[in-house]
């Protein structure tokens, strides 16, 4: 793909480099003073088009240089090593484990979100979102660990978070807090998580089994602090675990929705309005996570686009919501979530085109089920050759049953997905709810045997595998040449078969 067609992605691979390079830079400003040079420099060369590009790449590799080292100063804060007074509030559903009760939490003044884990007894359990504490202890900066390839300082800086605190039992007390220290974009986020804790609570009320509530709250509202452990491993092995993880399909099915409920073109752009800030509006409900936020930019771009209509869809598209994620949080490339949910994607746009000519179009359109059994397999297989060397990279396993799990899951989740929001919707009509919430609870735990069925079979993943950054980013030129030569050859037999029917017609 030429520059000049798709000049974004270029710049895009540019400020990713230069955020992996940004560890290097120990000196921010130092930076932002050479990338005003720079900057200047690229404007003399206008005449020059060949030299100004390389001159905005350079920019663009130090711009990802100086958000990362400017990032990093914000995110390694120094605590005294001492105990001290921190008034908190509670970010995230505490999760009651063994010993402790884990949290996020703001710190009211200063901005900064800590790990916090609070002894467990009877009064740390009854802690919830939104609670404002007074703590007494000492907080430590991120400490390293790591797992495999897994980095848990990096996991937790991309995140936000700059410190980690062990509170003994006694040492802790609720107080009602003000929250004018806490920023703007904090505050709403929290009003939002309060809500999702709320629509939680009703989730809890229809009298479904714990196993389907924790699917449900997954799948609906992000909360995955409720699912079992050897319930995430059968996903896992049977390649289905982004079913788990909000992505593209729930805002899609939403965008779907209020398109369908307020779709008239002489209201184009007020419904493409309210679909906006419906997107943001669940987006902020279930925390902003990398996958939905990338989401809710695409969308955002598709339905501005939609306005002109233009080309929706594009890797242009893609790598400029890329950058601008990038730009807000240099820290997000090592999110293993943000890479897997644009490696999805860029995957799809790259390989559905290609895939989708493999069987006639006269025969898709001729057959209703033949047509939407292809789509939904060309766009699995699709993600799955994006995504596969950095899950086998990162969680050392690649799922052989993924095409047939994606089969019985994908449908069965949009049910679940619609089901939920009928649910949510008859609150004030408790006997049809109850039904909903029953047909909901049998759907679930259906598709959770039929999944434990698949796990139990002895090919259904491949377990153990080791791979290193030098052969994942091997295997990622091997399908780079992989698409390039599915290309060339359905461009060559195009114009093949283009010239062949011209001939015919000169006959």
């Amino acid at each position: 793909m030429h520059s000049h067609v798709a000049p974004l992605p270029l710049l895009t691979v540019a400020l990713t480099a230069g955020i992996v390079a940004g560890q290097w830079l120990h000196h921010w400003a130092g930076g932002l003073a050479v990338l005003a040079v720079l900057l200047v420099v690229s404007l003399l060369l206008r005449r020059q088009p060949r030299l100004q590009t390389a001159a905005i790449v350079a920019c663009f590799v130090l711009l990802g240089a100086v958000l990362r080292s400017r990032t990093t100063n914000q995110l390694e804060v120094e605590w005294p090593d001492e105990l001290r007074q921190l008034s908190v509030v509670v970010a995230s559903e505490p999760v009651v484990k063994e010993k402790v009760v884990a949290m996020d939490v703001l710190t009211v003044t200063g901005h900064q979100k800590l790990k916090c884990r609070i002894v467990r007894d009877s009064d740390s359990e009854r802690i919830t979102i939104g609670d404002g504490l007074v703590l007494q202890s000492r907080v430590t900066p991120v400490h390293e660990w790591h797992n495999g390839h897994f980095d848990y300082r990096l996991y937790l800086q991309s995140h936000g978070f700059t410190g980690e605190t062990l509170v003994k039992s006694g040492c802790w007390q609720w107080q009602q807090l003000p929250l004018d220290g806490l920023s703007l974009t904090a505050r709403i986020r929290l009003r939002f998580l309060l809500f999702r804790h709320q629509l939680l609570q009703q989730y809890r009320q229809w009298g479904i089994t714990h196993e389907a509530y924790g699917v449900i709250a997954a799948m609906t509202l992000g909360e995955r602090s409720q699912l079992d452990v050897s319930l995430k491993e059968t996903y896992s092995r049977v390649g289905v675990s982004h079913i788990l993880a909000l992505s593209g399909l729930h805002l899609m099915i939403i965008y779907t929705l209020i398109t369908l409920l307020l779709g008239r073109r002489r209201l184009r752009l007020t419904t493409q309005v309210l679909t906006v800030l419906a997107v943001w509006a669940f987006a902020l409900l279930v925390g902003l996570s990398p996958s939905v936020t990338r989401a809710a930019f695409m969308i955002t771009v598709y339905a501005l686009l939609s306005l002109g209509y233009r080309e929706r869809m594009s890797v242009n598209t893609l790598a400029f919501v890329a950058m601008v994620m990038l730009m807000f949080n240099p820290y997000a490339l090592f999110d293993i979530g943000f890479q897997l949910s644009f490696a999805a994607v860029l995957s799809i746009l790259l390989f559905h085109p290609l895939l989708v000519k493999f069987i006639p179009s006269h025969l898709l359109q001729r057959h209703r089920w033949l047509n939407m059994l292809w789509s939904m397999t060309i766009v699995s297989v699709s993600a799955q050759i994006g995504t596969a060397p950095l899950v086998a990279y990162t969680f050392g396993r690649f799922a052989t049953t993924f095409l047939l799990a994606n089969y019985i899951v994908i449908p069965l989740a949009t049910l679940v997905l619609y089901l939920t929001l009928a649910c949510v919707l008859t609150w004030w009509w408790s006997a049809v709810q109850w039904w909903i919430a029953k047909g909901l609870s049998v759907i679930v735990l259906l598709m959770n045997r039929l999944l434990e069925y698949m796990a139990s079979w002895s090919f259904s993943s491949i377990e153990a595998v080791q791979l290193s950054a030098t052969q994942v980013v091997l295997l990622y030129v091997l399908i780079g040449c992989l698409y390039y030569f599915i290309r060339l050859g359905q461009t060559t037999h195009s114009v093949s078969w283009n010239k062949l029917v011209e001939k015919d017609s000169d006959k």
